[in-house]
């Protein structure tokens, strides 16, 4: 699996060739981006033609990002931000399911709004290792974390017998899984029929309800998860 989301603030204005508009150019770039690394290689991908994917002037380009560079490092900021919450919340003190629901619910919303599905950029990374340095470390890192929640969940008593690292492996999967299924990956007719919060929401509350020992707790695991949420801007997959 992996890592994963952040991006820069959003900026507006700049004058489109195509007259195309919209709400976050920055995100629209960086899904053009991704499809162009994915199906031509980053080397043989120019500024000028993600420009002319987006509408924009090359020129106007650089209002957004400065270089192929910045938008590669976007890219994998974007992927980063479950790992990044995972590693705070390992330091918080405090019962460790809640802690687990905000990690998992946070993969899944960040997968479903990441400018790319998942599965494709992990075919760019590892064709491009040099060009996308940390995604399998990242990726890594991400298992490490979710295998840490486990195994401490399961010392307290919070969560049932497990072996951690194969859960962790299966948990992270099923995420991704669902993001391709439910999200990127599908057909228009076959997308969930809900925002990114009601499936990231569902998915986190089928984890829960397989590993708390007491299943009965999950209501309450969830509403104390929900603090530790970084609210999301949109709750639409970035145009």
């Amino acid at each position: 699996m992996t890592n994963r989301e952040l991006g820069s603030p959003r900026r507006t204005g700049r004058p489109r060739n195509s007259g195309r508009d919209s709400a976050n150019p920055r995100e629209e770039i960086l899904k053009e981006a991704s499809r162009l690394f994915t199906a031509q290689g980053v080397a043989a991908t120019t500024i000028s033609q993600i420009a002319e994917c987006v509408g924009l002037r090359q020129s106007s380009m650089y209002y957004y990002y400065k270089s192929k560079e910045e938008i590669l490092s976007a890219l994998m900021e974007k992927n980063r931000e479950s790992l990044t919450l995972a590693e705070k919340l390992l330091d918080e003190d405090g019962p460790v399911a809640p802690r687990l629901y905000a990690f998992l619910y946070t993969d899944v919303r960040q997968l479903c709004t990441a400018p790319l599905d998942f599965y494709e950029l992990e075919i760019a990374a590892l064709a491009q290792p040099q060009v996308f340095e940390g995604f399998e470390e990242d990726g890594d890192k991400l298992r490490a974390a979710a295998a840490r929640f486990l195994a401490m969940g399961v010392d307290t008593g919070e969560l049932r017998q497990i072996d951690p690292t194969a859960t962790a492996q299966m948990l992270l999967s099923l995420n991704e899984g669902a993001q391709h299924r439910l999200w990127h990956g599908c057909r228009e007719d076959e997308k969930a029929a809900v925002s990114t919060d009601a499936l990231a929401e569902s998915v986190a509350d089928y984890h829960l309800n397989s590993l708390l020992a007491d299943a009965s707790a999950l209501a309450a695991v969830r509403e104390a998860g929900r603090d530790f949420v970084t609210e999301y801007e949109d709750d639409e997959p970035a145009a």
